[in-house]
């Protein structure tokens, strides 16, 4: 592959993934080669490549003789993200809480505040915190894997935002506020209680969510 068509293949994986995992692509629609080469305005050839790109992650379906769509959300594989993400939060905030440089733990202090009152600015609020406490193990593999996954969950969380009655953003932020303070306290025993709680209720929320928007596979 040339370095023109490895970019063109990149830049149009990267897009449609960023569209799948944001739902400007909605889970179950079809996506068709000769209509992407259009938009994208190039042959079919990088399409297709981005398109196994997306199916090798599992975001993409192959739809036999119609072509592709927008992989489904089922209950089973929210559950099992949610399962996997503890696992690596838990153990990355109990490595945190021990190895986190003194700068590190400062700069926690900005997700003690949120006040924007739009949903999506909310999300990405909220990634970004869960992310940097992963940054702050030290650990550059569980970093990966866990900013990594809490971003193909992007996809359930923006699912099921809308769907979500008398939900308190400054509840979870006070949450957070006590995950920070244990951090900080360098409590790894606390920490990883607190993060532990917060992510299971987050799990009956979201997934309570799905089933009443009924947008689950």
């Amino acid at each position: 592959m040339n370095r023109l068509a490895e970019m063109l293949r990149e830049e149009i994986y990267a897009t449609l993934r960023s569209e799948i995992l944001t739902c400007a692509l909605a889970p179950g629609i079809e996506l068709r080669e000769q209509e992407l080469a259009v938009r994208f305005e190039v042959s079919k050839s990088p399409v297709r490549e981005a398109l196994q790109q997306l199916v090798r992650e599992g975001l993409v379906a192959v739809m036999p003789r119609q072509g592709y769509r927008v992989s489904p959300v089922s209950v089973s594989d929210a559950h099992d993200m949610f399962a996997f993400r503890q696992v690596l939060e838990l153990a990355c905030v109990a490595e945190a809480s021990r190895n986190a440089t003194d700068q590190q733990l400062t700069d926690l202090d900005r997700f003690r505040t949120f006040s924007d009152e739009d949903a999506s600015a909310f999300i990405t609020y909220n990634k970004d915190f869960h992310c940097q406490l992963a940054r702050c193990s030290g650990n550059s593999r569980m970093i990966k894997a866990t900013c990594d996954l809490i971003e193909e969950m992007d996809r359930v969380v923006r699912l099921s935002v809308n769907t979500i009655r008398g939900r308190n953003p400054q509840k979870l932020v006070a949450e957070h506020c006590a995950i920070i303070d244990a951090v900080q306290e360098r409590n790894a025993k606390l920490a990883v209680n607190l993060l532990k709680s917060h992510t299971q209720a987050a799990e009956k929320r979201l997934i309570s969510a799905l089933e009443w928007a009924a947008v689950l596979a």
